[in-house]
């Protein structure tokens, strides 16, 4: 298992260094009892073997742990006086403000205030006014439009007034009722009409079609 976990970590940290993900996972499942069962009896007494460490190994193992607690002290040591340096050159946590000072900076503070207040209120002036003459204009061109709809409304009524009147000069009324009577009788209209295969149009039933 733990040489798995090494060929995983060793993959891992070429991929970080490339820049690449495209590693194959390899997972190795061991065959052992779990966890939950007690040790066997021929292993119950038996004390295992503490391997020896060589010279050279136990030498490079604590130069390298020296030098790692060596990195951690400096590391530690620079947040420190960093962390110092930062509330020495703060001013903000070690000076005392007396009331003068602090009602001077109170008076400045809503002077600044006051001048933001000022400059909005000149910018929403502006915005508003500019607001107004557009929905004037606005409104101005949507009554100059109602007015055109209106006239053309009003010319087309005249019009069809003025087309009435016209229609109306010969309308039958109660007094040339008779008149009109005599003159249907005087010039009788036949509708009908037929037509032959030459495409003239003959009217009246009792007209005859002209032989060839």
């Amino acid at each position: 298992m733990l040489r798995a976990g090494c060929q995983l970590l060793t993959q891992s940290t070429v991929a970080a260094k490339t820049g690449s993900n495209n590693f194959a996972l390899e997972f190795v499942r061991w065959r052992r009892k779990p966890r939950w069962l007690p040790v066997a009896k021929s292993k119950l007494f038996r004390v295992p073997e503490r391997k020896k460490q060589s010279e050279e190994e136990r030498t490079e193992l604590m130069r390298l742990h020296n030098h790692y607690k060596t990195q951690l002290r400096s590391v530690r040591q620079y947040l420190r006086e960093e962390v110092v340096r930062q509330q020495e050159t703060s001013t903000a946590d070690h000076i005392v403000l007396t009331p003068e000072q602090e009602e001077a900076e109170f008076q400045r503070c809503v002077e600044v205030n006051n001048a933001w207040n000022a400059k909005i209120a000149k910018e929403r002036e502006v915005r508003l006014a500019k607001e107004r003459e557009e929905k004037v204009a606005y409104v101005q061109e949507r009554l100059e439009a109602g007015k055109l709809r209106e006239e053309e409304r009003r010319e087309r009524a005249n019009e069809r007034v003025r087309y009435e009147i016209e229609q109306s000069k010969t309308f039958i009324t109660r007094e040339n009722l008779d008149e009109a009577i005599e003159t249907a009788l005087a010039n009788p209209v036949d509708h009908n009409f037929a037509i032959d295969l030459a495409g003239n149009m003959i009217k009246g039933r009792s007209t005859q079609p002209q032989s060839n």
